[in-house]
């Protein structure tokens, strides 16, 4: 468990941090293509000019907090770095083939939006896309045979022609946007400490914990349960107090430290967004067991009349409590996007928002075993790493 818990902090910490590189790219929109858009180097061209466009699909997050909303948008984009031409073999003709090239590409951009705005699922649209591509790829390979690379300007105007009248008959789709249903749920890790107090710090020490948890929620209503791992010193040699009739120690702590594993399950309100920030209190049930090996003892006198001891037996024993929490949960947004199809399984599209929770939390526990009573209370916080997704409406 420890182990799972560190990789996901490590991939946490690589999230957080990741810088993604800027790439110079045109989009059908931004107008007719020049030869200035062709930025990369054509020592390695066999034609006079190579061009590099795409489509796909864009999913775009507007707005903040209740008025965010998602723009899904099909683009039909030539990648300037990767496209070159040499200058020296370059006419008005040539342009006009790559002209013809992206205006069949957003031919079918026009297809794939109208699909996206028919209220096509995550699957279909990337099953879509695959297939647009697919004729693309096709119809430029026919355009390149029946125009002789656009050399043939009588085919060409043909080819122009037709690509414009198809465009016309689409018409210009709008971009939807959409927003996130009432419904979500995450996933969260990472790692705190917890510090106890009172009669429970005189029997166990502070430690590092180890956190995974599970959310989900409507609306501002959020339900988590967690389970945290941590490995505290044990200040009381004889937790349960057990002497013999002449007062020694019956029992002893076989290692300096104990195994304290602890499950919450809270209920809280998210009573604040501003921003990237949200803020929400929560409350509800605390389980906490202690665990540790323990030295059963046995007393003599040697001939020297000392008191001398031998471990007759070890056992594992442990303490149980069950009693409440309070935490509040302070989330920062770091990233969010949009997935093809929810993590869970299933059609549609869902909103992924990457999250830094810091969390303080509070909790009684009551151990009635020992004697006398060990009761008192846990304070602590956690860092983690939340994911929380969200599914689109149409």
């Amino acid at each position: 468990m420890m182990k799972r818990v560190f990789l996901l902090a490590c991939a946490a910490w690589i999230a957080f941090f990741a810088v993604a590189r800027d790439e110079q790219v045109k989009q059908w929109s931004d107008g007719m293509l020049q030869w200035s858009d062709f930025k990369g180097l054509p020592t390695l061209l066999l034609e006079p000019s190579s061009m590099v466009a795409t489509l796909d699909v864009n999913s775009r997050i507007e707005g903040e907090g209740s008025r965010q909303r998602v723009a899904l948008e099909a683009l039909a984009t030539m990648h300037c770095e990767q496209s070159a031409a040499d200058t020296t073999r370059c006419t008005s003709q040539r342009l006009r083939y790559h002209q013809l090239q992206f205006d069949l590409l957003e031919y079918y951009r026009r297809r794939l939006q109208d699909e996206i705005n028919n209220g096509s699922t995550g699957i279909e649209v990337e099953k879509s896309l695959k297939e647009f591509r697919n004729e693309y790829r096709t119809r430029c390979e026919q355009i390149a045979r029946e125009t002789s690379q656009g050399t043939d300007d009588h085919r060409l105007q043909d080819w122009e022609y037709t690509v414009r009248r198809q465009l016309d008959e689409l018409g210009l789709p709008p971009v939807p946007r959409v927003s996130a249903r009432k419904w979500n749920y995450g996933i969260y890790g990472g790692v705190g400490a917890e510090f106890p107090t009172g009669q429970l710090h005189d029997n166990f020490g502070a430690s590092a914990t180890f956190q995974l948890g599970l959310t989900g929620g409507y609306r501002d209503l959020r339900l988590k349960a967690d389970i945290a791992y941590g490995q505290p010193g044990i200040r009381n040699a004889n937790v349960y107090n057990v002497p013999d009739s002449a007062g020694f120690a019956m029992q002893g702590n076989a290692s300096s430290s104990a195994t304290h594993l602890m499950v919450g399950v809270q209920l809280g309100y998210t009573v604040l967004r501003s921003g990237r920030l949200s803020i929400t209190p929560n409350v509800g049930m605390h389980y906490s067991v202690y665990s540790w090996e323990l030295e059963n003892y046995s007393w003599y006198k040697n001939e020297q009349g000392d008191h001398l001891r031998y471990i007759t037996s070890t056992e594992r024993r442990r303490l149980h409590s069950c009693s409440w929490m309070a935490s509040i949960d302070f989330d920062v947004r770091l990233a969010s996007h949009v997935n093809a199809s929810p993590i869970l399984g299933g059609s549609d599209r869902e909103q992924f928002t990457s999250n830094l929770r810091i969390t303080p939390w509070v909790a009684r526990a009551s151990y009635d075993k020992c004697d006398p009573a060990v009761k008192g209370y846990s304070f602590g916080f956690t860092v983690a790493y939340l994911g929380l997704a969200r599914l689109l409406s149409f």
